[in-house]
């Protein structure tokens, strides 16, 4: 069984979430365009109905130009050779007034449809951030969250214009046949019918073509992400010293390049069967248009329609397949961005459902004693729990250390310790009360978390530390005593502008900081955050020794009486917390204070004594060395 399903409902819904997308059919297109319209009218109505009005008026625009050709050429025709400008004159200033108008009028619309993108990308933009902010954090251990959330992402930043075109394209055409239209059904209303027919195969192939594209894209959007991934590893700072280091970019250039190779082969594929279905569709529309053609002149050559009428009715007809082209191809980008579309509302559409589910009770403010109760945990990704049945108890004010060699469980342990992780099974209680039960948002405004991979973020040195508390973070004396707190305070005054100096490199006038001192302003932040629960994951392992073991001799007194969770593989450094818990495969195997530990002479003695030991050896080490250069 997968492990997700396991994960409660109250969380979110692992079948709404998570299952692949669905393929969409052709009967869906009345329900996706009404999708594209209502998604369009969300976002920015009076610029909607703005450029709605605009294309009403420039399609009532051509149908005048068009009868209002019909009497320019009637007027002509009939006053013959002996004919005066001037009788002319009034019908063809009639003739330029239009066209002027329906030239500004597609000026005006071309410019406002530009704010109008921008408004519907912003809104679509919005839409998945509500979600992925809103989503337990579980939900990224998941991969096939990650292919909905990407696809969710890509369609929000590329579609909206294509949506927008899309929607106008066919407002602006449906409006301009209905005009054209209105004209020919007064000349003849034979060759409407015969016209409108004669598109009808170029609609099937474009539609047919969307589907094709989507298809594909859809079969795309793992690799798409794996190709992601290895140019990042090939372009971002972070990764950027071990790729040079390890002689890696040649290697992971030839996979990234292969990826594309294997995406640009199988477009090809696509191309050929979008050409073909283009080619059938409008050779058939072609011949259905030449048909009409020829009954025109027929009519003509009979006598059955006059050449003012038949010339009317040629322009008409040549109008009408233009706009009918136009027609088609916007109805087929709108149903193309459509079914992309879909894949991005149907993602967004989960807020409500996680909102719904989301807990709404009070979380209390602090504690006196935080229990855990029977605990198990285990990913989506793995088929080994993490916790198996994991007990504790924390009273107010002490300094619990959790130990244990890599992967028994610590870090997940204190993600469920700080709300981020539910249990799939058992208990977390503050004071009796059920923090599954509370609002997540004020159980985590409760604790102060500095993982091993903290963020490191390109603002300003006090703004780095003031996010720990963002509703204070202009509060430059309790920033500084917080750095003060973390021994970050030397380095950070010293900067060019001090605590106003952009940290990391990515913008102009940044500076960067070594890991050491980054993971100090890291600390600094947790204690600005200013919490009676305070979870530091390894908070030293970017220190050197001396420093590490003035924070750990001095978090006493820098936790200022909060509880405070210590995660470190170094056992040395937590041999003076209140109470040591030692976890083994996912199992707290023994607890008690460092003394109590080394006299049971188990598992922890045994990590204690080899790490001592090593220390030792290096010292001895050392001082061979040092005796030797003697």
């Amino acid at each position: 069984m997968n492990p997700v399903s396991e994960i409660p409902t109250s969380k979110f819904n692992v079948d709404e979430m998570f299952l692949p997308v669905k393929q969409k059919q052709l009967r869906r297109v009345p329900r996706l365009i009404r999708v594209a319209f209502s998604l369009v009218w969300r976002a920015a109505p009076r610029e909607f109905v703005f450029l709605a009005a605009v294309q009403l008026l420039a399609g009532v625009g051509i149908a005048v130009q068009l009868l209002a050709g019909r009497r320019v050429l009637s007027e002509v025709l009939a006053s013959g050779d002996k004919g005066r400008f001037g009788d002319v004159l009034p019908s063809v200033i009639v003739l330029a007034a239009v066209t002027a108008f329906v030239t500004f009028a597609n000026l005006a619309r071309a410019e406002r449809q530009r704010i109008l993108t921008e408004l519907v990308g912003r809104y679509s933009i919005n839409r998945v951030l509500d979600v992925s902010t809103a989503v337990d954090l579980l939900a990224y251990e998941s991969p096939a969250f990650h292919d909905r959330l990407q696809r969710a992402q890509v369609n929000a930043f590329s579609r909206p214009l294509q949506m927008v075109n899309g929607v106008l394209g066919v407002l602006g055409a449906l409006f301009t046949i209905a005009g054209i239209a209105g004209a020919l059904l007064f000349l003849e209303p034979l060759f409407l019918l015969l016209v409108g027919v004669a598109y009808v195969p170029v609609w099937f192939a474009a539609t047919r073509a969307s589907k094709v594209v989507y298809d594909f894209s859809v079969v795309q959007t793992e690799r798409d992400r794996r190709r992601t991934y290895l140019y990042q590893l090939l372009s971002r700072k972070e990764e950027a010293t071990e790729v040079r280091g390890f002689g890696l970019s040649e290697f992971l250039r030839a996979r990234h390049d292969r990826l594309y190779e294997e995406k640009i082969d199988e477009l090809r594929g696509v191309v050929r069967r979008r050409l073909v279905l283009g080619l059938v569709g409008g050779l058939m529309t072609s011949f259905l248009t030449a048909g009409t053609i020829g009954l025109l002149v027929w009519f003509v050559t009979s006598g059955r329609m006059p050449l003012s009428e038949a010339g009317a009715a040629a322009a008409a007809i040549v109008l009408l397949g233009q706009r009918l082209q136009a027609l088609v191809g916007s109805a087929g980008s709108l149903y193309e961005s459509a079914l992309f579309m879909e894949d991005f509302t149907e993602f967004v559409d989960t807020l409500p459902m996680l909102r719904k589910a989301r807990p709404t009770g009070t979380a209390p403010r602090s504690f006196n004693t935080l229990s855990v109760q029977d605990a198990t945990f285990t990913y989506p990704s793995r088929s080994e729990p993490s916790l198996r049945g994991v007990s504790l108890e924390i009273q107010r004010g002490e300094i619990i250390a959790l130990v244990g060699e890599n992967g028994s469980g610590k870090t997940t342990l204190a993600k469920i310790l700080a709300g981020l992780y539910p249990p799939q099974t058992g208990r977390v209680r503050w004071d009796g009360v059920d923090l599954a039960t509370c609002d997540p948002d004020q159980v985590r405004d409760t604790i102060a978390v500095i993982f091993q991979d903290f963020v490191r973020y390109n603002l300003t040195a006090a703004e780095n530390i003031g996010i720990g508390r963002h509703e204070r973070y202009d509060e430059r004396a309790a920033i500084v005593a917080a750095a003060v707190q973390a021994g970050a305070d030397p380095y950070l005054s010293a900067l060019d502008r001090g605590y106003d100096t952009k940290l990391g490199p990515q913008f102009f006038g940044g500076s960067d900081l070594s890991v050491g001192q980054w993971q100090r302003v890291a600390l600094a932040r947790a204690f600005f955050r200013d919490t009676p629960f305070i979870i530091l994951d390894e908070p030293t392992a970017a220190l050197d020794a001396r420093a590490e073991y003035e924070l750990f001799e001095n978090i006493r007194s820098l936790s200022d009486g909060r509880t405070v969770l210590l995660i470190s593989h170094r056992f040395s450094s937590v041999r003076s917390a209140d109470r040591i818990y030692v976890l083994d495969k996912g199992l707290i195997v023994e607890r008690g204070n460092h003394d109590q530990l080394m006299a049971r002479s188990g598992l922890y003695a045994e990590l204690f004594t080899l790490q001592a030991a090593a220390y030792a050896d290096s010292a001895a080490g050392a001082d061979s060395s040092a005796i030797g250069w003697a």
